[in-house]
C-alpha cells in the first residue's frame, strides 16, 4: 500500500511538471508576443510622430509662404495703387513730366526725368527730349540747346550722336531719364527747359530755375 502511494504521487507530481512546463512555454510565447506587439505599437508610433512633425513643419512652411505672398501682394496693390495715381488724367496717349531735377555738377548738369503716359501697356510714345538753356552771354540773353556728356549718349544712340541737339526716347507709361548735360563755355545759366517732342512738335515742356552757374571759360594761357 505505501508502495502504491509512492508511486500515485510521483504520477501526480510528474503531471503537475508537465502542466507547468506547459504553462511556462505558453506564459514566454504570450510573453514574446507582447514584446513584439509592443515593438510593432512604438515603431508606429515614432513614425507617426515623424510624419507629425514633417507636417507641422510644412504647415508652417506653407503658413510662412502664404504670409509672404500676401505681404508681396499687398505691396504689389500699394505700388499699383501709386502709379495709377501718377498716371496723367489727360486725353489718352498724353505725357507729362512728372519730375524734373537738374543741379550743376562741376562743368556739367546732372538731370534726372520721370515721365508718365496716359495709355495701356503695349502703345508706345516714340519722341525726343531736348534741354534747351536760357542763359546770358556777354550781357545779352541767349538760348542754347544742351547736349549729352561725352560718354553720357542716351540708349540708342552713339558717342558721335552726342552732338544732336535732342535724344530719342520711347516708353508705354513710365520712363525715368538721368545723366549729365554739357555746359556751354563762357555762359551763366538761369534756367532749364525739358521738352518732350512727338513729329516734330513739343508736346509737353517743364523749366528748371538754376542757381548762377557760370561755365568755364576756355584758357589760352600756356602751362
Amino acid at each position: 500500500m505505501g508502495l502504491g502511494f509512492t508511486v500515485g504521487q510521483h504520477i501526480q507530481l510528474g503531471k503537475a511538471a508537465q502542466q507547468y512546463s506547459n504553462l511556462q512555454t505558453e506564459f514566454d510565447v504570450t510573453v514574446a508576443q507582447l514584446r513584439y506587439d509592443m515593438s510593432q505599437l512604438v515603431a508606429q508610433k515614432e513614425a507617426l510622430q515623424s510624419q507629425l512633425s514633417v507636417e507641422r513643419s510644412t504647415r508652417r512652411s506653407l503658413e510662412s509662404s502664404l504670409q509672404r505672398a500676401q505681404s508681396d501682394l499687398a505691396k504689389s496693390g500699394e505700388r499699383l495703387a501709386f502709379y495709377d495715381q501718377l498716371l496723367p488724367p489727360g486725353p489718352s496717349g498724353s505725357v507729362s513730366i512728372r519730375a524734373l531735377t537738374i543741379q550743376p555738377n562741376g562743368t556739367f548738369l546732372a538731370y534726372r526725368v520721370l515721365l508718365t503716359r496716359n495709355a495701356q501697356p503695349g502703345s508706345e510714345f516714340n519722341g525726343h527730349v531736348e534741354f534747351v538753356a536760357n542763359a546770358e552771354k556777354n550781357g545779352e540773353s541767349v538760348k542754347i540747346t544742351l547736349s549729352p556728356a561725352t560718354g553720357q549718349a542716351m540708349e540708342g544712340t552713339t558717342a558721335s550722336d552726342n552732338a544732336v541737339s535732342s535724344f530719342p526716347v520711347s516708353f508705354d507709361q513710365f520712363q525715368r531719364l538721368e545723366g549729365l548735360l554739357t555746359m556751354p563755355e563762357g555762359v551763366t545759366l538761369t534756367s532749364v527747359t525739358l521738352n518732350i517732342i512727338e513729329g516734330g512738335a513739343v508736346r509737353v515742356s517743364r523749366s528748371v530755375n538754376l542757381p548762377n552757374s557760370e561755365a568755364p571759360s576756355e584758357s589760352n594761357e600756356p602751362s
